[in-house]
């Protein structure tokens, strides 16, 4: 089944997890994880924004920390989390799959074989090969009848029943009926919906409002869509007109109310409605988030602003993502540094690049010996490694006196130790 690469982002369509621990549920439609992955990057941006819960890892484990602050708020028991949705996080310990509160309470022990995040109060539950629907204290409140569910949006959630798509309320009752080979959830009154190989858009009475005329399309989001056909990509308004001439090579979804816009060997940004806001003057631009976007220019990096004016120049060999607090690790003569937005150095180029950052930490060398510096540019692990490598999974492996340990974040052996 073909797929759109470019299908609806929305951050409340959830994460879908196999309860079996070890690996996300295998889902033939490729737009579930991509929009999975990007719940997470903008449950996180969320999180950091009001102080909710924000998932880390250490030392193998995973708990939440203060995303501002870095205060741990749930020490790190779990063999696995997922970010915070309607103040319920799913998290696994023990081979067992549980949702808690915010204060690490447990709400709901699962019995289930799959689950999305909770949206609108409910979530979607799979057993025995059927999904319904529970509430926050784990009550089943829409019985497992769909051959599948998904989140609610904006008071709808799409099912699947006899091999088509369609729509129910949160009583369970369908109001759009199912009749489409495919179709996602509602956003700003309209969702994408497809037919015949070819995708539209419905309103919320099911009635095609505008054709399904097009090869890809992706969900509105203040009044625009990105949308594709015969391998060009523009943006329409809610009357299906083009505002963004359909002859680009690349459009992605908005981020920041901004979309960007790739066409010829140029990249610019244009806004909701159409506008070439900055235009196509770079060779690589990133999505903007808070305000700011990394680009690229004559093999530099720099940051614009929405403006497109140049806040950080672009003499950059590299450009870490911006952190909370709006610093940017920087590369620059082959070391690393640390910036801010006003291009300011906070962290003298001091330490030879071995490799990018991997879970906020960089292995750096100095005199044949290796050490990790943090997102700020500051040594938090001192050069007495004869090698090492990324942190991941909140640990590291190294070799000292020619032998190979396990050390968590802050350098203390977790693992192989002597």
């Amino acid at each position: 089944m073909y797929v759109p690469i470019i299908l609806a982002v929305h951050p409340i369509i959830g994460i879908i997890i196999n309860l079996s621990l070890n690996h996300i549920i295998s889902i033939q439609m490729k737009f579930i994880r991509f929009i999975s992955f990007t719940f997470l990057l903008q449950t996180a941006i969320l999180s950091s924004a009001q102080s909710i819960p924000t998932p880390y890892v250490w030392g193998g484990k995973y708990g939440f920390i203060d995303a501002e602050t870095g205060k741990v708020l749930i020490n790190p028991i779990y063999e696995k989390v997922y970010p915070f949705s309607e103040n319920r996080a799913l998290v696994f310990k023990a081979g067992k799959g549980y949702f808690i509160d915010q204060s690490g309470t447990i709400k709901i022990i699962l019995k289930y074989d799959s689950v999305y995040s909770f949206t609108e109060g409910l979530a979607a539950v799979q057993t025995v090969g059927l999904w319904g629907y529970i509430d926050k204290l784990g009550t089943l409140k829409i019985p497992v009848k769909f051959q599948q569910a998904y989140p609610f949006a904006e008071g709808f959630a799409v099912i699947k029943k006899d091999g088509k798509y369609g729509y129910i309320d949160k009583t369970g009752k369908i109001i759009i009926s199912p009749q489409f080979d495919f179709a996602l959830e509602f956003s700003d009154g309209h969702a994408v919906v497809r037919k015949d190989g070819k995708y539209g858009f419905i309103n919320t009475t099911g009635k095609i409002i505008i054709p399904a005329v097009y090869d890809q399309a992706a969900n509105f989001s203040n009044g625009a869509a990105v949308v594709s056909k015969d391998g060009k990509y523009g943006i329409i308004d809610k009357n299906g007109k083009a505002i963004l001439p359909i002859d680009n090579d690349w459009v992605s979804v908005f981020s920041d109310g901004l979309v960007r816009v790739h066409k010829g060997s140029t990249w610019g940004y244009a806004n909701t409605s159409g506008v070439m806001l900055i235009p196509a003057t770079f060779d690589w631009v990133s999505d903007f988030s808070n305000g700011y976007a990394k680009v690229k220019k004559n093999n530099m990096y720099g940051y614009i602003d929405k403006m497109g004016t140049i806040v950080v120049p672009i003499q950059y060999q590299w450009l870490e993502d911006r952190d909370i607090s709006g610093t940017i690790m920087a590369v620059k003569a082959g070391y690393w540094g640390c910036i801010n937005t006003q291009n300011e150095v906070l962290s003298t180029f001091t330490y030879k690049v071995t490799r990018p950052y991997s879970e906020g930490y960089a292995v750096v060398t100095k005199a044949g010996k290796y050490g990790y510096i943090n997102n700020k540019g500051e040594l938090i692990i001192p050069f007495t490694y004869e090698y090492a490598y990324d942190v991941v999974n909140g640990m590291a492996e190294v070799v000292i006196n020619e032998r190979t340990r396990f050390i968590d974040k802050s350098g203390v052996c977790i693992k192989y130790c002597e």
